[in-house]
């Protein structure tokens, strides 16, 4: 596909189109003025190029059809006399279920279900990967792994991870995240990534990282044993010393230190599938402790013999019925 095309992704109703013509196409009944109005179609329009080349490759049906019949108009399905009523009926069905078909599989491998490896809310799991490299994936993760002879890449839909890369006597490829803001490269270490709402978020527990932020220009900045960063597309937003709590998760616990409650109860409620909201005056507070965040219960319930406030369970009824709120007391 050439640039031009690769530049516009199509919507629905050129999908649409495009499947018409297909299915016009599949019922042997196109025709020679059929094939002009299929290539004026094409030319008319880069999106339409780009959903005709878009339903090529989304069936091996098309491999199928002889090169003569490859002409087939959203058109003609309304126009063609020659199609009696019920064949167009017919025919506009079967578009209509494979434009459904197609959309639905595109949705399928943008959503986590997709992924090649995923948590649920609470739970971590362990992976360790061909070339030896371990993970340590949190709770409510989604990430694809995609090695080659060029790279090793992790690909980061949401989530936290921990990485400690292999190490081997041979030339390994090079080690990358990438997330929704760019690349973290993994200069032989152990290291964690979160991706955040707009920002990446990576602290360095051994070695180096370089972080490549996706438009940012000139040598990436590096982070050493015991740095920890944020950035977005634009470059690192700030940098700080790593602290305790940065990967305590992956040990099952947290650790506040002077942790504002908002945050604490915010972290809390990742881990939990039933929602867990901090009413708006306590936000001041701040709380410190080690908390087990497999048994996120135990854990508000040491936060309530600790500070001045109470759990709530919203009643049936209530616009925001099912929520736990932590509550003044």
């Amino acid at each position: 596909m050439n640039d031009r095309v690769a530049a516009h992704e199509p919507d629905p109703d050129v999908l649409a189109a495009a499947a018409e013509w297909f299915v016009l196409l599949a019922s042997g009944e196109a025709s020679e003025a059929d094939r002009a109005r299929w290539q004026a179609w094409r030319a008319a329009d880069a999106r339409h190029e780009a959903g005709w080349r878009r339903t090529e490759a989304a069936t091996a049906l098309f491999g199928r059809i002889p090169e003569q019949h490859l002409q087939v108009s959203a058109n003609t399905l309304a126009r063609r006399p020659a199609l009696s009523r019920g064949r167009r009926r017919a025919l506009g069905g079967i578009a209509g279920l494979f434009v459904a078909a197609f959309i639905g599989r595109e949705g399928w491998l943008r959503s986590d279900l997709s992924a090649d490896a995923r948590t649920a809310v609470g739970e971590r799991r362990d992976i360790v990967l061909a070339d030896g490299s371990r993970l340590q994936m949190d709770t409510d993760t989604a990430l694809d792994i995609d090695f080659s002879a060029h790279a090793r890449l992790i690909r980061l839909r949401r989530g936290r991870v921990l990485i400690a890369t292999a190490h081997g006597a041979q030339a390994l490829p090079p080690f990358f995240v990438q997330t929704a803001e760019g690349r973290v490269q993994a200069l032989g270490t152990r290291f964690t990534v979160w991706q955040r709402d707009g920002l990446t978020e990576v602290a360095v527990l051994e070695a180096r990282v370089a972080l490549h932020a996706e438009a940012a220009r000139g040598d990436p900045p590096v982070l050493s044993a015991g740095q920890h960063a944020r950035f977005d597309r634009g470059g690192v937003i700030d940098r700080r010393t790593t602290r305790v709590g940065d990967s305590a998760w992956t040990q099952g616990m947290l650790i506040a230190d002077a942790m504002p409650l908002e945050a604490f109860v915010a972290e809390l409620a990742r881990y939990r599938s039933t929602p867990l909201v901090l009413a708006p005056g306590l936000r001041a507070l701040r709380i410190s402790g080690t908390y087990p965040l497999a048994d996120t219960d135990r854990a508000l319930a040491a936060l309530c013999a600790t500070l001045p406030v109470r759990l709530q369970a919203l009643r049936s009824g209530d616009p925001a019925s099912g929520r736990i709120v932590v509550a003044a007391d």
